[in-house]
């Protein structure tokens, strides 16, 4: 039910989490995983979100770039936008896995 789907999203939000925090220059914005829903904001050193959504879109990995809503928030900590993953009951560890190859792959590309 409902409390599998809930133990499952922080799960894989913790594991994402965790995998993002490994990749150099990648900043991710909010709480730890036990006080997260199955998002992660995130910016990465030296590459706009806009750019690193769309070499993730190249390698089939669908994440979404901007605001997302959020402009005052973003306007209050200085930053031009995020990239965000977003993750639920139908995301498996190997896709967040996936997203980190994508990231190395961004890093190659900005150094």
């Amino acid at each position: 039910g409902m409390e599998s789907i809930e133990r499952h999203e922080q799960q894989i939000i913790a594991y994402a989490l965790e995998r993002l925090a490994e990749v150099p220059g990648v900043q991710v914005f909010g709480p730890e995983a036990q006080y997260k829903g199955g998002v992660a904001s995130f910016t990465f050193e030296g590459a706009h979100p806009h750019d690193v959504a769309q070499i993730l879109d190249a390698e089939g990995i669908a994440v979404r770039a901007g605001h997302h809503c959020a402009m005052p928030l973003h306007n209050k900590f200085c930053i031009p936008a995020t990239t965000r993953a977003s993750f639920y009951l139908y995301n498996t560890r190997e896709e967040v896995d996936r997203l980190i190859e994508g990231l190395y792959k961004v890093k190659t590309l900005f150094g």
